[in-house]
C-alpha cells in the first residue's frame, strides 16, 4: 500500500501529488466514509491564509458532502483553533488546511479525531487503506448528499476559550508586541490579549495569501526589533498556523520552547502543581532544560521529534505539560494541541502573578552550547550497524560524562543524517560533531 501521510499529516505543492484535485477528492471521501456510521456525521474544515486554501477547501467539502456527510466550514482559523472547534462542535473529524511553517506556495492537511487530537498512525493507516484498497467499495457515494454549512463566529469562540484558561488575569499596563506571521492568527490574535487589558502592537497581520511565514516564529529577529521599538514587556511570535510560539523578552532576547518549559515547570513545582514532577520534551530538547528541572527536583521524559509524539507521551503518562524547542507547547489541562497564543497567555499569567519580568524568569535556565550537522547520505543504515561510529560514540560519551549528550538520527523526509552534540565545552562538542560526521560521511556519504 502506498504511503500518503508524513510526520505531520499530508504536505506538498497544490496541484502536484498528493495535493491534486483527484487525490484531495479521494481523501475527503475516505474521511467521510470513516465517520459515516456515526449518528448525523459531520466533518469540520479550517484553513490558514494561503491562497490555495480556498480551492482545497471547496474540493474537500464537495467530496465529503457527496458521501452523505455534513460539512462545517470554520473559515480562517489556527490549527489549535480547529482542534478545539472539532471537539466543541461535536464533529466526528476535523481537517486543517495548512502547511504550518512552510512557505506560502506549499500547503497540506492535518487531521483531528472527535476529541480534537491529531490522528494516530493507526488512524492514518486506516484512511490510507480506504483510499488505496477500498475506494470503490460500497458506501463511498450516497444518494442523499450532505450539506455544507458555515460555522459562525469561529474565531470569537476560540478567543473566548483561550481567555478562559487565565481567569482573572488583568494585563492593564502591559505592552504586548505580536507577530502574526501573516497567518491564521491575524484576524483575532490581538484580541486575545487586548480583551484581558493589554495594549497590543501588531506586525505582519494583513495577509495577502502569498506572504505567510515571512516573519513570525520562523524569523523572530523581526519581532525582536519591534519589541525594542515599542518598548513592549513581551513579544509573541506565532507561525502561519498558530501552533508554535516563540517569545521575545523586554530586552530583546529570544525565548524558545525549552526556556518556556523550564519557566512554567519550575513555577508549577513551586506551587506543588506539577503531577509526578515530570514534563515531556523531545530528543532535541536542550540539555540545559534537564539541568534546570533537576535543580528543583523535576525530570523530563523525551520522545521523538513531533508534537503528536509529545501528546502521546502526555496521555500515556497522565502528565499535563510538554513541548518542543521549536515552540510547540502543550498544556493538556486546557488543550491537546500546541498553541502559540495559549503559551503566551500562560507566560503572561506567571509574569503577572510573580511580578517578574520575562528576562528575569528566563534566568532559571542556561542553554548548553549545541552544534547540529547535516550529512547527505546514499542510504539510511541503522547507526547501531556501523561499528566505527559506535566506537566513536562510546569514546566521546566517556569524554562528555554527565555534562552533555550526542544524538544521531536520520531526517524523516530527506537522505540526510543529523549529528547533534551538546555540552558545556564548545570546543569539545565541535570536535565530537565533526569527527562523527566525518565517519558517517566516509561510510555512507553521498
Amino acid at each position: 500500500m502506498m504511503k500518503l501521510f508524513g510526520t505531520d499529516g499530508i504536505r506538498g505543492t497544490p496541484g502536484v501529488y498528493p495535493l491534486t484535485d483527484e487525490m484531495l477528492s479521494k481523501i475527503g471521501r475516505a474521511i467521510a466514509y470513516s465517520v459515516k456510521g456515526k449518528k448525523s456525521p459531520k466533518v469540520i474544515i479550517g484553513k490558514d491564509t494561503r491562497i490555495s486554501g480556498d480551492s482545497i477547501e471547496k474540493t474537500l467539502a464537495g467530496s465529503i458532502k457527496d458521501v452523505g456527510v455534513n460539512v462545517l466550514l470554520a473559515g480562517t482559523i489556527t490549527t489549535p483553533g480547529l482542534s478545539f472547534l472539532t471537539k466543541d462542535a461535536r464533529a466526528d473529524a476535523g481537517i486543517m488546511i495548512s502547511a504550518s511553517h512552510n512557505k506560502a506556495t506549499d500547503n497540506g492537511l492535518k487531521f483531528f479525531d472527535s476529541n480534537g487530537n491529531k490522528f494516530s498512525e493507526e488512524h492514518e493507516a486506516g484512511i490510507e487503506e480506504i483510499i488505496f484498497n477500498r475506494f470503490h467499495a460500497k458506501g463511498l457515494s450516497a444518494a442523499k448528499k450532505g450539506r455544507v454549512l458555515s460555522l459562525k463566529n469561529a474565531q470569537a469562540k476560540y478567543t473566548k476559550f483561550l481567555i478562559s484558561t487565565v481567569k482573572g488575569l488583568d494585563l492593564k499596563g502591559i505592552k504586548v508586541a505580536l507577530d502574526c506571521a501573516w497567518g491564521a492568527a491575524s484576524g483575532f490574535g490581538s484580541k486575545v490579549f487586548s480583551q484581558v487589558g493589554a495594549k497590543v502592537h501588531t506586525i505582519h497581520d494583513k495577509p495577502t495569501g502569498h506572504n505567510i511565514n515571512e516573519g513570525g516564529a520562523i524569523n523572530p529577529g523581526l519581532l525582536r526589533d519591534f519589541v525594542l521599538k515599542t518598548k513592549a514587556d513581551i513579544g509573541v511570535a506565532v507561525d502561519g498556523d498558530g501552533d508554535r510560539g516563540i517569545l521575545i523578552d523586554e530586552q530583546g532576547n529570544v525565548v524558545d520552547g525549552d526556556c518556556i518549559l523550564a519557566v512554567i515547570a519550575r513555577y508549577l513545582m513551586e506551587n506543588n502543581n506539577l503531577p509526578k514532577k515530570t514534563v515531556v520534551g523531545t530528543v532535541m530538547s536542550n540539555y540545559g532544560l534537564k539541568v534546570s528541572l533537576e535543580q528543583v527536583g523535576a525530570k523530563i521524559i523525551t520522545t521523538s521529534v513531533g508534537d503528536k509524539y509529545v501528546l502521546e507521551a502526555l496521555l500515556d503518562n497522565n502528565l499535563p505539560l510538554g513541548g518542543e524547542q521549536s515552540g510547540h507547547i502543550i498544556f493538556l489541562n486546557f488543550h491537546s494541541s500546541p498553541d502559540g497564543l495559549l503559551t503566551a497567555l500562560q507566560m503572561l499569567n506567571i509574569m503577572k502573578k510573580t511580578k517578574t519580568s520575562l528576562s528575569e524568569l528566563c534566568k532559571c535556565m542556561t542553554k548548553f552550547p549545541q552544534i547540529l550537522l547535516n550529512i547527505k547520505v546514499t542510504r539510511k543504515i541503522p547507526f547501531e550497524e556501523m561499528p566505527r561510529v559506535q566506537e566513536q560514540l562510546k569514546r566521546f560519551n566517556g569524554r562528555l560524562k554527565d555534562e552533555g549528550r550526542i544524538l544521531l538520527r536520520y531526517s524523516g523526509t530527506e537522505l540526510l543524517a543529523r549529528v547533534m552534540v551538546e555540552g558545556r565545552d564548545k570546543g569539545l562538542i565541535e570536535e565530537i560533531a565533526h569527527s562523527l560526521a566525518g565517519q558517517i560521511k566516509n561510510e555512507i556519504g553521498a
